[in-house]
């Protein structure tokens, strides 16, 4: 019997994914958990300024957006501009790949929207079965 192999794209299988092959690991990191999504979301299709940014991804701290930015910079994703102002001024905008992972981020996101109030009954019959447990 022939085995098949899942596929998560034509050229990477599950397997690659889970294993962390080449740059897939690398590339998940740097996409991977709230801040980094949330940030790209708010980078939407114009320029946005450091502050901005803090300001816009409510409970993000500095260290994270700072992280996060020079990761998507360094990966590609983004550019770092400095306007010529008075003060230095820093700007992002995101790349053709940066709008690329965005788009479906923002895919992924409309799921999980959709999504969420079934969590939401599963967290609750979860917490409500696991509190007659203990009693």
């Amino acid at each position: 019997m022939a085995e098949t192999r899942s596929t998560v794209s034509d050229e990477v299988t599950v397997d690659d994914v889970l294993a962390g092959s080449g740059t897939v690991r690398a590339a998940l990191q740097t996409i991977g958990g709230v801040w980094p999504m949330m940030v790209l979301i708010a980078l939407d299709t114009e320029p946005r300024r450091y502050g901005e940014l803090r300001r816009t991804v409510t409970g993000i701290n500095d260290r994270m957006l700072s992280q996060t930015l020079r990761r998507f910079v360094r990966d590609g994703l983004a550019d770092r501009g400095v306007m010529p102002t008075r003060r230095s001024c820093v700007q992002y905008t995101l790349t053709d790949l940066g709008a690329e992972v965005r788009a479906a981020v923002a895919d992924l996101t409309a799921v999980i929207i959709r999504l969420a109030p079934r969590v939401e009954q599963a967290r609750e019959r979860f917490d409500r079965l696991s509190g007659e447990e203990s009693l």
